[in-house]
């Protein structure tokens, strides 16, 4: 298997994983990934868009439909007025809590699967993946 075909195979695993292990009622799969990529203090819906790999009226569109459910909010960013600002509310910080149990949840039984001795070095060599994945990226 080349790295192609590596990127293809988890890509398409840890879809089903997310999808499967932690789906919720009322949230789809683009809500969960925008939930989990806020951080406490918010982020810039920009900076969101290009975290998600998305466009910018694609993350306006999916900001609005949580900010109905009542997960965020939008405002203006004090260091630079133009910017809008996406901030988890308490019902939203919840949501993001849970979804993170569940991820660490699969995580523990992951690592059940590995042998002990294999552990570490397997999560240096995805570390080493994923910046690999970044620095391709991070470079357009």
């Amino acid at each position: 298997m080349n790295y192609g075909e590596f990127i293809t195979s988890i890509l398409i695993d840890l879809q089903r994983l997310f999808r499967l292990g932690i789906a919720m009622k009322d949230i789809s799969y683009s809500q969960i990934l925008a939930i989990i990529s806020i951080p406490t203090d918010g982020i810039e819906m920009s900076e969101l868009a290009r975290k998600l790999g998305l466009d910018n009226s694609t993350v306006t569109r999916l900001i609005v439909r949580l900010e109905i459910k009542g997960w965020v909010y939008r405002e203006k960013s004090r260091r630079d007025k133009r910017a809008i600002i996406v901030v988890l509310n308490n019902k939203g910080l919840k949501i993001q809590q849970n979804i993170e149990k569940k991820i660490e949840s699969i995580g523990e039984k992951v690592k059940i699967e590995i042998d002990d001795e294999k552990r570490e070095s397997i999560l240096e060599y995805l570390y080493a993946f994923q910046w690999g994945l970044r620095k391709t990226f991070l470079k357009k």
